[in-house]
């Protein structure tokens, strides 16, 4: 009914969790013998029901210090994509409600409790704080198939910093597993790259 809180949203990914088994990891948990180090996975470990490829009208970009790729990963403003960049390619996974949560506690390495999540997600263009963390927003893009879509973002983005080359290269197979080409795939990297 029209007004109800949903139960399904799309969760736009872009950087690492474009890779599938990188996805993963934050549904069904994994050990640290991963290239992504350990994650405790979602209370709710169901599959994703579906994924595509989208673009994100937001002008992600490589920053930061990870500890845990050793080196700049990908971090999106509420801003759009201005003049001269490309726009980020991205991965939409239908997931519930819950499972964004988790997700977004574990991209901030905090714990399950840590989120409010919104009774509804802001209009298109829009973004709620859910946490106290680097990656602290939902960003609402275009519902997709009438279902919303949200991605993560910043209210403060680190420093602009190149990332790690196995950073890279887990998003150069996530851009892979959805058939993009490599002259696209590196056309995409380069364009994060704003080091």
């Amino acid at each position: 009914m029209p007004g109800e809180a949903p139960e399904h949203v799309w969760y736009v990914a872009y950087g690492s969790n474009l890779h599938e088994a990188r996805f993963l990891a934050y549904l069904t948990g994994c050990g640290d013998d991963e290239p992504w180090g350990p994650h405790r996975g979602a209370a709710d470990k169901s599959p994703p029901v579906a994924d595509r490829r989208v673009e994100v009208p937001h002008p992600v970009r490589f920053g930061g210090n990870s500890q845990r790729w050793g080196g700049g990963c990908c971090f999106c403003p509420v801003e759009p994509v201005p003049d001269g960049r490309l726009t980020p390619v991205g991965r939409a996974w239908l997931v519930t409600v819950s499972q964004l949560a988790d997700i977004v506690t574990q991209e901030n390495r905090l714990p399950p409790d840590a989120v409010t999540m919104p009774d509804r997600f802001p209009e298109p263009g829009n973004s709620v704080r859910v946490l106290d963390g680097l990656i602290d927003r939902l960003l609402t893009l275009q519902p997709l198939d009438d279902i919303p879509a949200v991605t993560l973002a910043s209210t403060d983005l680190p420093p602009i910093t190149p990332p790690a080359p196995c950073y890279r290269s887990v998003l150069a197979t996530g851009m892979a597993e959805m058939g993009m080409k490599h002259e696209a795939i590196e056309a995409h990297l380069v364009d994060l790259d704003l080091s």
